[in-house]
């Protein structure tokens, strides 16, 4: 009899959010709006973005997963290792918005170094889709000074050669050029200021 893995709730998750969004093609095209818009509206070259991308992605998930019928719970500014929540397990998001490099899975700086990716991930990909990978899968990560990475090269091979741990849709690349992209705290300070009494007329 098989061993049972470890990652079976994430991994059927995953299946029923594939399913849905395969199935609808409504589910499917609210995804790449949202992440479409997203990208448009925040470039990832200035910092302070990349935090709030980061973020945005794991509501979208949150929504999709529910969407697809998995009772799903954003934690992930209470958890330390997952963003998602789901009955017996949890994910970890990850954006990846070029074709080579590595994949940032946990920044090691004051963990231990015996620290490990232990954590069923969502990988939101340009030009790929939604993949899915945990450490039993695919196991060829590595430790840098401050961080332990996947090779983004490893990960997209092994979604080609297992279909069904990807969710083919169009995500488009990062916004890279910070000329006419938003910036997070100045789109926040605005939309605050707008209900102030005399600051609304001195917005820069």
């Amino acid at each position: 009899m098989a061993r049972k893995s470890r990652f079976a709730a994430e991994r059927a998750a995953f299946g029923k959010l594939k399913r849905a969004v395969e199935k609808d093609p409504d589910l499917r095209g609210d995804i790449e709006l949202a992440i479409g818009q997203l990208h448009e509206r925040f470039a990832t070259s200035i910092r302070e973005n990349r935090f709030i991308v980061g973020g945005v992605l794991e509501v979208v998930l949150v929504a999709a997963l529910r969407a697809a019928g998995v009772k799903a719970e954003d934690v992930g500014t209470s958890e330390q290792r997952i963003d998602i929540k789901i009955p017996d397990g949890g994910f970890s998001v990850k954006g990846h918005f070029k074709r080579t490099g590595d994949i940032r899975l946990i920044n090691v700086l004051g963990e231990s170094s015996a620290t490990e990716w232990d954590t069923a991930t969502l990988f939101v990909l340009h030009g790929i889709g939604i993949g899915y990978a945990d450490p039993d899968l695919i196991g060829e990560t590595k430790r840098t000074s401050d961080a332990v990475v996947l090779r983004y090269a490893a990960l997209r091979d092994f979604l080609r050669q297992n279909p069904e741990y990807l969710i083919v849709c169009d995500i488009p690349p990062a916004r890279r050029d910070a000329a006419g992209s938003e910036l997070v705290s100045r789109s926040i300070a605005r939309e605050i200021l707008k209900g102030t009494k005399k600051l609304a007329n001195y917005m820069p």
